[in-house]
């Protein structure tokens, strides 16, 4: 038994002295690096900007030096391919956009972590030559080199490539301010900024818009580099996240670092500052990890390409994730496999904590879906409110100080029109005191709300603006501070209103009041010092001091101690400025009893301006405010009901002009904005396409199988019709199940293709009934202005004619107005 005992401690002994071992192999293999700093380049895909800022602070900051790595950034130019870079081995690690899954095809390249979640790339054309995409056809455009976003844009419009004048690009802005090209590929980080500096209207086309959401600058490196130094790429994975998380957290920091060491395009501050706001919304720190990679979305970006033709169908995604590369471990190594166990435990608790903030993320994206459709759905009544109200309701971009919307009503206000107001730059729509004033009063009040301040988000002030005949309006501004997810301010809601006629009643009010007022209420006139030098006989009453006793006594002998010192410091120096200071304070009389005053001192100045003395006029409103507070309880209660109406009115104002089975628009709505829309196109000289769209058999699907099923036929119509048109197109219930789609600003050939995918869409759907699935076919007719007709009814009975012709020959199909129908239409 002792011997069993002996044999049993030792081989405790051996086991605690192997963890020990496998401890210290660890502590080894960490300790390695350090020792010999491993030399490596990172391969920029353009010049030093706040695009590489992480890169830069890992290295400021000393996170390389610490992981044992001396690293190297090198720029980029034109004609530098980051891939090719890479797997030359000229560098070991580089930054390329998405298209790095198509290198993936023919290069062993291994993606490590996106630094954009999503991707800065769009396209920016001048907005006097194209207000969509389907307008550059046959324009030129500059495109550089990883334009696969923008060309799978074109590809989800409809726009094949060959039908694009593309050129090669020349990396600046030049040749879009010169007007020698239309459009432009560029970073919404950069491009933006110099573009309006320069003065010039712009559109952005970002891929985005067309569910075409890919990463943007994702950190690479080869298989061969990751199979060699799987430990030093991790490293300098981990310092180079390291260093975007300090670079974001510390943004004026890196702007400075820079603008000291690394500004070799010689821009400025404010350049850096608008690129990092826009990096920062394209990375959303607050929301995802920055380097965050989700083999889900990659997925979903290979079958993009895969739809668009530019890469295989089911392409395999094995080796091309950083996350997916492992390395085999010898088991025989006691060390090895202790620290494969704890790496296990470590990545089951970084997965657990992942998908715990995925499910977080899903939840508040699907609440944000949410709210921006209902969003959508009260615009209409917004509008319908701001274009009919006496005062003048705008919003003013905060980053380009330039008005995004202003109601109709400035022009009774100021003579101009609202579309010549958002022309204009904010400083144009105020005199030179005013815009000064406006300016200074944004500046102070955006630091408030940085520094916290909520109060700071509603401010009101008075500016003189310019009318169109010369005069100058007085008007008074309520504004409304809009702040961005992070707590930024980003727009400015306001309200102007005409107070012309209340700054001729205050005038005429003050010239009246003086005498009136000296009889009623208690009147002081003080030196500069505030000390007492006369009281009127009302003072008296009000306080119970009299003259004699008062005179030369400072006038703090009537602080009831109920306000701050701060309170008594901005009274003194409003007045000390030379302005009026009019406000409410709680005063003590000679019995010691308190009283609410309202008080107003008027500075009294000598000819050369100098203060002399102050008067103040002041007046017991201890029973007046008593009565206001019980009516303001009361008035609250009315502001209640009155807010119960109004939105009762909106709701009927928009149920007015809605269908109410399929929420689209009625036939009401239609005969409305036809006219309308034909009269632009006529004016502006594009096309404009009808489409009617009718369920075929829909009243064998109604007598089979009753009346629910064929509403519910007609309301699955409704979300495939506007699942299937663009943003801009209207989409209308014209009667029974018939449907029609109006259709601005596409050539006929392009609304036919479209409305077959319409019809192929709606023919593969199913409407799960019970038991069944029903299924139907769509008949479709098309119409254009100018092909076919001249005149809005005969474009509505062109589509119509084209409709039962499809009717005709067999149903579940698309037929377009021919010329004949047209010219015995037009002769009618």
């Amino acid at each position: 038994m002792a011997r069993e005992r002996a044999d049993g401690a030792s081989g405790k002994r051996r086991a605690v002295a192997l963890v020990r071992l496998a401890f210290l192999c660890i502590a080894l293999c960490t300790a390695f690096p350090a020792l010999a700093q491993d030399s490596l380049t990172l391969q920029l895909k353009w010049r030093h900007q706040f695009q590489f800022a992480g890169y830069y602070m890992a290295l400021e900051k000393g996170y390389y030096q610490d992981a044992g790595l001396d690293v190297r950034l090198v720029e980029a130019d034109a004609h530098t391919d980051p891939v090719a870079e890479v797997i030359s081995g000229a560098a070991q690690f580089g930054i390329a956009s998405s298209e790095l899954l198509l290198a993936r095809q023919t290069q062993p390249v291994v993606a490590l972590a996106p630094i954009f979640q999503h991707s800065p790339f769009e396209l920016l054309a001048r907005a006097d030559r194209a207000s969509n995409l389907h307008e550059l056809v046959g324009q030129p455009i500059m495109l550089e080199p990883g334009s696969a976003e923008i060309l799978a844009l074109f590809l989800k419009e409809g726009v094949k490539p060959d039908r694009l004048k593309i050129l090669p690009h020349s990396q600046g802005i030049e040749a879009l301010l010169s007007n020698a090209v239309v459009a432009i590929s560029a970073y919404s980080t950069t491009e933006p900024f110099l573009l309006r500096e320069a003065g010039l209207a712009f559109n952005e086309f970002s891929a985005r818009a067309g569910d075409i959401d890919f990463y943007g600058d994702i950190l690479f490196t080869s298989e061969s580099e990751l199979k060699s130094n799987p430990k030093r790429t991790r490293a300098f994975l981990d310092a180079s996240l390291r260093g975007w998380h300090y670079a974001m957290e510390h943004i004026d920091e890196s702007i400075e670092l820079i603008m000291v060491k690394y500004n070799t395009q010689d821009l400025s501050r404010a350049y850096y500052r608008f690129e990092a706001e826009e990096s920062r919304r394209l990375m959303r720190p607050d929301l995802v990890a920055i380097g965050h990679i989700n083999p889900g979305r990659w997925r979903h970006i290979a079958d993009t390409y895969a739809a668009l033709g530019m890469l295989p169908k089911h392409f395999p995604l094995d080796g091309f994730l950083y996350e997916a590369v492992t390395h085999r471990v010898d088991p025989g190594l006691i060390a090895a496999l202790v620290l494969a166990v704890a790496t296990a435990l470590t990545l089951a608790l970084l997965s657990w904590r992942v998908q715990s903030l995925n499910r977080r993320l899903h939840g508040e994206i699907a609440q944000r879906e949410r709210l921006n459709q209902e969003l959508a759905e009260s615009e209409a009544l917004h509008r319908l409110l701001t274009e009919n109200s006496g005062d003048v309701i705008w919003m003013l971009d905060l980053a380009s100080q330039r008005f995004e919307y202003v109601s109709p009503s400035v022009e009774r206000l100021r003579g101009f029109t609202a579309e010549e107001v958002i022309a204009q730059p904010m400083e144009d729509a105020l005199t030179p005191q005013s815009a000064e004033k406006v300016t200074a009063l944004i500046g102070e009040t955006i630091e408030r709300l940085l520094a916290g301040d909520t109060e700071a988000v509603y401010v009101t002030t008075e500016v003189d603006q310019p009318h169109r005949d010369g005069h100058i309006v007085p008007t008074e501004v309520v504004t409304t501070y809009l702040l961005d997810p992070a707590g930024q301010p980003v727009k400015l809601l306001g309200i102007t209103r005409d107070i012309s006629e209340r700054r001729a009643l205050e005038s005429e009010l003050r010239t009246r009041l003086a005498a009136i007022e000296a009889a009623a209420d208690a009147i002081v006139i003080t030196d500069t010092q505030g000390h007492l030098l006369y009281v009127n006989p009302a003072f008296t009453e009000q306080t119970g001091y009299d003259p004699a006793s008062v005179k030369g006594r400072h006038t703090r002998l009537l602080n009831s101690g109920k306000h701050a010192k701060a309170f008594y410091a901005q009274l003194w120096q409003t007045v000390l400025a030379g302005r009026i200071w009019r406000g409410e304070l709680i005063n003590r009389r000679k019995n010691g009893e308190y009283y609410e005053e309202e008080m107003t001192i008027s500075p009294v100045k000598s000819e050369q301006g100098a203060i002399e003395y102050f008067v103040a006029v002041k007046r017991d409103i201890s029973g007046q405010r008593a009565m206001e507070r019980a009516l303001q309880a009361a008035n609250q209660e009315l502001q209640q009901n009155l807010n119960k109406i109004t939105r009762l009115q909106e709701i009927l104002a928009e149920q007015a002009i809605r269908d109410p089975l399929t929420g689209l628009y009625n036939r009401r709505y239609l005969d409305e904005t036809l006219p309308r829309e034909f009269a632009r196109a006529e004016r502006e000289g594009y096309s404009l396409a009808v489409a009617m769209v009718d369920v075929d058999f829909f009243k064998r699907i109604n007598d089979t199988w009753g009346h629910q099923a064929g509403d519910e036929m007609l309301k699955m119509l409704a979300q495939c019709l506007q699942a299937g048109v663009r943003e801009g197109d209207i989409v209308c219930r014209y009667g029974g199940e018939e449907f029609l789609l109006l259709l601005p600003r596409i050539a006929p050939e392009i609304a036919f293709e479209r409305a077959e995918r319409i019809r192929q869409d709606f023919a593969a759907r199913e409407l799960a009934w019970g038991e069944v699935r029903i299924q139907a076919t769509l008949s479709l007719g098309l119409a254009s202005f100018p092909d076919h007709t001249q005149t809005a009814n005969a474009l509505i009975e062109q589509a119509d004619a084209a409709l039962y012709r499809a009717k005709r020959t067999g149903r579940n199909r698309s037929e377009i107005a021919s010329a004949a129908a047209s010219a015995v239409i037009a002769e009618r």
